[in-house]
């Protein structure tokens, strides 16, 4: 009858001393299994291969033995399949410190291979005996008679950290020679770590104990009783509720059948299969937890035995009641809490607690909870129902997860898009910081700031803003003293940058709530480089609207003159507030004697090249006219000095007039109108244009003006304008000339400046909407007798 081949599997950590951990159980199992002549092999192979996988893998190692009659079978598996091994065994350059272990391997296999899997990776090699023959009789798992409780202390990564008398004489190991070795490498089996158990004594047979695990009040990690098979009762209880026991073949132990979740709808099939669980299990509790798309927290998504407004609670992925910390896919079992030790159990009176993780193509997706009122935990035949409540919960939980993300993902773009058209749409640079505030505050943080630099390089605090109002002026005054690391966190702080220029910093605060992580992250960064743009192109504007308007001011008087005998009112609009400055301008100054020249112009399109232009006109014609040239004379010049400019030159059109001195009831006026509307004359009611309208300016090199005159009298009123005024349109509706004069006519009483704000009434009430063109009016009125003007 043939011998039965010996097995045994180990899990070792991921560090240096693992691989001497692995030589000494190859060794020492290899001499109980009566096949001393295979340990030089096995342990120099188990050597190299154990090194590679703690060095290259990283992970958790799995080292599996077995031996039959013809050959020895050793395998070292890791959980990172992608780091993948050449199947060759070409020799290393001769000075390379690395790159051996697999030629050596070789050497001393008869075979070997390499198996992947989508979790993991598998080294095998096999090593025929030397001598076949029959394996000795296998230890046997002997029973203990008497009353012995072994207690074992472990860490929280279950490594053996104390060992009493009890388990000394149970097992014979001494407490020294057990020290930093794992409780996996002791028993024997590769499933099996608590309930009825085979440890391997210090003489090679194999132990029958019975083990539990119990919490460490105050500590970190566990203890474990171990008592003879024989004596169990003295470690077994009684569950709470009777459990069921899941028929042969019962793949879904809800029993709610394959349809359920199409009948019922998510939510509700989640809720009711964890009901189902628990009355199932036999536990007082149940919860299932969920990971979120865009972050690793946990989201709590049905209940039973608990508070319904668990629901929707967000948990840390290490926080306590949730995964492995070590291992996400293990199980988490804790036999006797401290009151608070698990927040989603805090005042509910539960004691123990296992968590099992729903694993969905490998990876942890989420958790299954089971909680009781006893002390203990749940035994092995409730563990595994929870085990398979878990698996089935695979697919429904990996479809909420998905639906989940997508909510979480058109939530988050939903954000974004509504950021980028808001700040697009803002050219202010307070507003857009506001705007920034109101985006990110409450989605993403309780409170922020927003700090820019100065023209010396510093950053200065130029917003702050937060969901509770009634804190924002203690939280300014913290950050303007202490600064941001003062305040309870998580606090992020992210670089505003804009076309390669660091510009500033936002910073997002967050106390009480985890830290911004993984895509939640990228959605921050994202919205403070928009923001950074949108600041940009704010502070751009606002320094190029400014300049505009300095600008514009400088081609404009500084003020109106009052001319002795003369009432005068100007008005002047720009186009809208894009334009950094007009065309049109304005001007009235003295000659002496009495006299005073007036200008009233257009200088073709809008913008810099505009504005020179329009400042050239202006300066040239006061500069001329004031030296006694006159001004048919003086508009030929100018005419040269425009053309003299090339490329920048632009047409000019101006009605241009000297009016003065006013003598009794009269005064003379010279007029030129060059390309411009001729000024409207409006006497006794009636309403004409006056002058010849000659060359615009800037078109020819060589032009004549012809200074035109005529007398007003009192009472007279001139009014000129530029084109802005007259061509207003509404559709294929213009206001024009005619229905210019008649409105005039309604205002001739009226004095100078309320003649020009009426007109300026009139263009903006012609239309609806903002201005396509400036428009600068001026208006000169000889007042009646007894108006009480000079």
């Amino acid at each position: 009858m043939p011998v039965t081949p010996r097995e045994s599997l180990y899990s070792l950590r991921p560090d240096e001393n693992s691989v001497g951990r692995a030589r000494w159980l190859v060794q020492s199992e290899l001499e109980a299994w009566g096949a001393p002549d295979l340990v030089e092999s096995a342990v120099l192979a188990t050597s190299e291969l154990v090194t590679n996988a703690v060095v290259h893998a990283g992970t958790t190692v799995q080292v599996r033995l077995t031996l039959d009659e013809d050959r020895l079978r050793l395998e070292v598996q890791d959980q990172h399949p992608g780091r993948m091994l050449p199947l060759g065994t070409a020799a290393p350059p001769d000075d390379a410190e690395h790159g051996r272990g697999l030629l050596i391997t070789a050497s001393l296999a008869s075979s070997w291979g390499v198996d992947y899997t989508d979790t993991a990776k598998r080294v095998w090699v096999e090593i025929d005996r030397g001598r076949p023959g029959p394996l000795p009789a296998a230890p046997v798992a002997t029973e203990v008679a008497g009353v012995l409780v072994g207690v074992v202390e472990l860490s929280e990564h279950g490594v053996v950290r104390g060992w009493n008398d009890d388990a000394r004489r149970l097992l014979g190991w001494a407490p020294e020679e057990v020290l930093d070795e794992t409780w996996e490498g002791l028993v024997s089996g590769p499933e099996q770590r608590l309930g009825e158990v085979a440890v391997r004594a210090r003489d090679g047979s194999l132990v029958r104990v019975f083990v539990t695990r119990h919490a460490v009040r105050g500590g970190v990690g566990s203890a474990l009783l171990l008592v003879p098979t024989i004596q169990r009762s003295l470690l077994e209880r009684a569950p709470a509720t009777p459990v069921e026991t899941a028929p042969p073949g019962d793949r879904d132990p809800s029993g709610l059948g394959d349809d359920a979740l199409a009948r019922l709808g998510l939510d509700d099939y989640l809720s009711l299969v964890v009901e189902r669980c628990r009355a199932r299990v036999g536990a007082d509790a149940t919860y299932l937890l969920l990971a979120r798309y865009f972050d690793s927290d946990l989201e709590v998504v049905a209940v039973s035995g608990l508070d319904a407004r668990l629901h929707g609670r967000r948990l840390d992925r290490d926080a306590p009641g949730t995964l492995n910390r070590s291992n996400p896919r293990l199980p988490v079992v804790e036999d006797d809490l401290a009151d608070g030790a698990v927040p989603l159990l805090t005042g509910t009176g539960l004691r123990s607690l296992v968590v099992v993780p729903v694993v969905v193509e490998g990876q942890a997706v989420g958790a299954l909870g089971a909680a009781t009122e006893a002390a203990g935990g749940l035994d092995q035949t409730q563990a595994a129902l929870l085990h398979r409540f878990a698996g089935s919960l695979a697919l429904a939980t990996d479809r909420a997860r998905l639906r989940a993300a997508e909510q979480e993902r058109r939530h988050w773009l939903g954000l974004v898009d509504e950021a980028g058209v808001l700040l697009a749409d803002s050219l202010d640079e307070k507003m857009t910081m506001a705007l920034t505030a109101q985006v990110v505050v409450p989605q993403l943080a309780s409170w922020c700031a927003i700090h820019l630099r100065d023209a010396r390089g510093h950053l200065v605090l130029r917003h702050v803003w937060h969901e509770d109002e009634g804190t924002l002026d203690a939280l300014r005054a913290t950050l303007e003293t202490a600064g941001a690391d003062s305040l309870p966190g998580p606090v992020h702080t992210l670089p505003l940058t804009a076309r390669g220029r660091d510009i500033g910093t936002l910073t997002l605060g967050r106390p009480g709530a985890p830290p911004l992580r993984g895509e939640v992250y990228r959605i921050a960064d994202s919205l403070a480089r928009r923001a950074a743009m949108a600041i940009d192109n704010a502070r751009a504007h606002g320094e190029l609207k400014a300049a505009g308007e300095a600008l514009q001011r400088s081609l404009l008087p500084p003020s109106i003159p009052a001319p002795p005998g003369l009432d005068v009112g100007v008005v002047y609009e720009p186009a809208d507030e894009s334009t950094t400055a007009g065309g049109d301008f304005y001007d009235l100054f003295a000659l002496g004697d009495g006299r005073w020249c007036w200008v009233v112009g257009d200088v073709c399109g809008t913008g810099a090249e505009a504005a020179a232009v329009t400042g050239l006109a202006r300066h040239t014609i006061r500069a001329l006219a004031m030296t006694g040239i006159p001004i048919a004379v003086t508009l030929e010049r100018l005419n040269s000095a425009i053309l003299d400019e090339g490329a920048r030159a632009r047409f000019l059109t101006l009605a241009c007039g000297v009016i003065g001195p006013v003598r009794g009831r009269r005064a003379r006026l010279g007029l030129v109108v060059a390309g411009h509307p001729p000024p409207f004359l409006v006497r006794h009611g009636e309403v004409r244009q006056v002058g010849r309208p000659q060359m615009l300016l800037g078109v020819e090199e060589r032009v004549t003006y012809t200074e035109e005159y005529l007398e007003l009298e009192q009472g007279d009123l001139l009014v000129a304008v530029t084109d802005g005024v007259l061509e207003r349109r509404d559709g294929a509706r213009m206001l024009g000339e005619q229905g210019f004069e008649s409105e005039l006519a309604k205002a001739a009483d009226l004095p100078a400046q309320m003649v020009a704000e009426h007109v300026r009434e009139l263009v903006l009430d012609f239309v609806t909407g903002p201005n396509r063109d400036d428009m600068a009016v001026l208006a000169l009125k000889l007042p009646p007798p007894g108006s009480g003007s000079a």
